[in-house]
């Protein structure tokens, strides 16, 4: 145990850990101007690493709530006075229509917060009291130096991993609720992909992560522009790697996986609860055993788990806020789609045999993963059982 949390301290133990710096900046105070208050929680939210901030008008006030490591919590409240003036500088920085106010609006912009540059995605959308506006951060660098193990995923994990990414054709699907990493991780395979001369196309809503190399298509539903039809227009652009961000609906699922039968390597997210439930939900999407079979190479579920600060072991300190934790991990399980559950599959078996096939082959529930990172001091029980049981 102590090794492995040495390990674990000096990043080799496959952790995506972001350390917290001391607070740099404070809530905005109540006599800060409208543009003093954006830039005060911006910079704010940067040093707390939140992921995204929610600036909600209430009848009297304006409260700001933050989620770090997939928490939200409220964090301080703004004169309602400063309302109408912070949405529309928001809207100016974002290039949302600052005349509409009682539609929906999404906008984005790249902001320099003390040195480091984010981009910033924001949804506005018109509540009883007033437009509410959600922003989203991504650190610009967040994919300079992005690999599985930093992510958290195993030895294990990365061999089924980098053996299908060598694959030329065939589909590779990653799965999880929302908010349990299947973007970063999509973009971690395509930043392996790209070390290679390859033609990479991204479908994406939206684009999240800047790849160099890589050409990345925002999908515009209001302009036609959707994922099936995106990713039959990319089939003209001479790609050998497509990833399309969600399979969302029978068509997409259909143009997917005719597109990974005819010589493409093709990845993409579903929500399924775990790996192997991806196999029948393609079905139920209308995709035929047998095509299925063809082209499914590789299924990774996965969750987010928080990791324990390793200064009070998840008692609490000043460094993690009192929370216990800093930073997080995935937990994941990799299905390989070998030639007997491939016979499996095209045989219309039915799940249960496709599990008691797996497992007598090595495969390795999420449960497992989970629990061998409490073990390590990664995280702990109660986190893992928050995650896959809540």
């Amino acid at each position: 145990m102590t090794e492995n949390i040495q390990q674990y301290k000096e990043g080799s133990i496959g952790v995506h850990l972001q350390s917290r710096a001391p607070r740099t900046s404070e809530f905005p105070s109540d006599r800060a101007t409208a543009v003093e208050a954006i830039d005060s929680i911006l910079r704010f939210s940067a040093s707390e690493r939140a992921s995204d901030i929610h600036i909600d008008p209430r009848a009297d006030d304006i409260m700001v709530r933050l989620r770090i490591d997939g928490q939200i919590g409220e964090v301080g409240v703004l004169p309602k006075r400063l309302h109408e003036e912070m949405i529309a500088r928001l809207k100016i920085l974002s290039g949302a229509r600052t005349d509409l106010h009682a539609v929906p609006q999404d906008g984005r912009w790249r902001t320099d917060v003390e040195g480091d540059f984010f981009n910033v995605r924001i949804s506005f959308m018109p509540t009883y009291y007033g437009e509410n506006a959600v922003m989203r951060l991504l650190p610009v660098h967040a994919t300079r130096d992005i690999s599985f193990a930093k992510l958290g995923f195993t030895p294990d994990h990365v061999r089924d991993i980098d053996t299908s990414l060598r694959r030329t054709h065939g589909l590779i699907l990653v799965t999880g609720p929302t908010g349990s990493g299947k973007t970063t991780t999509l973009h971690a395979c395509l930043s392996e992909k790209a070390r290679e001369p390859l033609s990479i196309i991204t479908l994406e809503d939206p684009v999240e992560y800047e790849i160099a190399g890589i050409r990345q298509v925002h999908i515009r539903h209001t302009h036609g522009v959707t994922f099936a039809n995106g990713l039959r227009a990319s089939l003209r652009q001479d790609p050998d790697v497509i990833m399309v961000g969600e399979i969302r609906d029978a068509e997409t699922a259909s143009v997917a996986i005719h597109t990974a039968l005819t010589g493409h390597l093709v990845l993409s997210t579903l929500h399924t609860n775990s790996a192997l439930e991806a196999i029948p939900r393609l079905i139920d999407m209308g995709i035929d055993h047998y095509l299925l079979a063809s082209t499914l190479k590789l299924v990774i579920a996965q969750r987010l788990v928080r990791t324990v600060c390793h200064e009070c072991f998840a008692e609490g300190c000043d460094r993690c806020r009192l929370s216990g934790y800093i930073g997080r991990s995935v937990i994941a399980e990799t299905c390989e789609i070998d030639p007997g559950l491939r016979d499996l599959i095209a045989s219309k078996q039915p799940l249960s045999v496709c599990a008691e096939y797996a497992l007598s082959q090595g495969f390795r529930p999420i449960s497992e993963d989970g629990a061998e990172k409490v073990d390590w001091g990664i995280t702990t029980k109660e986190e893992v059982m928050r995650v896959l049981y809540t």
